[in-house]
């Protein structure tokens, strides 16, 4: 079943996000989030600084579950193993002391990049047309067939970076 979905206007295309569906309030260290159709609960990439306060090159992107219940977030839990190393972990290289590229686990096909955007805060970028987008959310659409949920298909929200305009873009995986 597809959630209810507001319309969203994006290039004079119409889009839907999700209704009622928790809205991550933007916060210093938030990157971006992650959101199925399997239930509320939130998958969250922060920024993760050394005590000094500069990026961790060790490990630059903290990620853990909001998990809810009728609406209210919950706790607040770490990832588990599999988790990490089969759907929302991420693989990374670091470029310079301020900018990393990384891949996630599940899904290489897109290359990101954690930079400093103009106001001088971390920031989740990917290239599309030639052109700089801030990602901001992602929504998965999967089935549960058997041991692991089949991916249907992905939305990724963001904004561009020349327009500042919401930028949308839907990825469709073909049948395995």
């Amino acid at each position: 079943m597809i959630p209810d979905r507001q319309k969203l206007t994006v290039s004079d295309e119409e889009h839907f996000r999700l209704l009622d569906y928790p809205v991550i309030e933007d916060y210093p260290s938030l990157l971006f989030y992650i959101q199925r159709n399997q239930n509320f609960n939130t998958v969250v990439y922060e920024i993760n600084y050394t005590p000094d306060q500069i990026l961790n090159l060790n490990e630059p992107i903290l990620i853990h579950w909001l998990r809810y219940e009728e609406g209210v977030m919950v706790e607040k839990q770490p990832l588990n193993y599999i988790q990490k190393k089969l759907a929302y972990g991420y693989k990374f290289k670091v470029i310079s002391n301020e900018l990393v590229q990384f891949e996630i686990v599940s899904y290489d096909d897109i290359r990101f990049f954690l930079g400093k955007n103009k106001a001088d805060r971390y920031k989740v970028y990917f290239v599309e047309n030639n052109i700089n987008i801030s990602l901001q959310s992602v929504y998965i659409f999967a089935e549960d067939l058997g041991v692991f949920p089949q991916v249907k298909w992905a939305e990724l929200f963001g904004i561009n970076s020349v327009t500042d305009e919401p930028f949308y873009k839907k990825i469709v995986f073909d049948e395995l």
